[in-house]
């Protein structure tokens, strides 16, 4: 309980510290390398940046973008293909929703080959007039966004190495 007060309190002071809104974070599929695309506030002007990732996020970015793939599966109307399925991209809005995109891997004559869809626009709050996220996709949502600005901060699978080397020399 302690544990997550703390968390809540680290999450907040995070978007505190980023005065953006990020509306597009994709991985690249073959490298799990990010691109993620925002817009800057500050008091004097707005700026839209884009940024294309040169190294590997934290283990636990890549895993915060794929444990999407249940939500996606359920917009989607996909039953039982969320462990072949890849997210690769999602899309926020400025109306508060999200537009996730991600590739299904289909066999057909024992070639895989990829469906790639997305979902409809999907308000992340509660909205009675549409389809809202449950509770734990609108979590899973937060915490990429929270994993984005951490990269866009610097923090990257090679710190995150350097210091599991350092452990297992101690």
């Amino acid at each position: 309980m302690v544990k997550s007060k703390v968390s809540n309190i680290q999450d907040k002071q995070l978007e505190k510290e980023f005065p953006g809104f990020i509306y597009k974070i994709q991985i690249d599929k073959k490298t799990d390398i990010p691109n993620i695309e925002y817009v800057m506030n500050n008091d004097k002007n707005e700026k839209t940046i884009s940024l294309k990732g040169k190294e590997k996020p934290l283990d636990s970015f890549l895993k915060a973008m794929q444990d999407l793939s249940e939500i996606f599966c359920e917009i989607c109307e996909i039953e039982d293909k969320t462990d072949e399925t890849l997210v690769t991209t999602v899309n926020f809005s400025e109306k508060g929703g999200v537009i996730i995109s991600g590739q299904v891997n289909l066999t057909k004559n024992g070639i895989p080959q990829p469906l790639c869809m997305n979902t409809p626009h999907v308000l992340i709050e509660y909205n009675e007039k549409s389809y809202n996220l449950p509770e734990y996709a609108q979590k899973q949502i937060k915490e990429l966004k929270k994993q984005a600005i951490l990269y866009i901060k610097g923090e990257v699978a090679e710190k995150q190495n350097g210091l599991f080397d350092e452990e297992a020399v101690n």
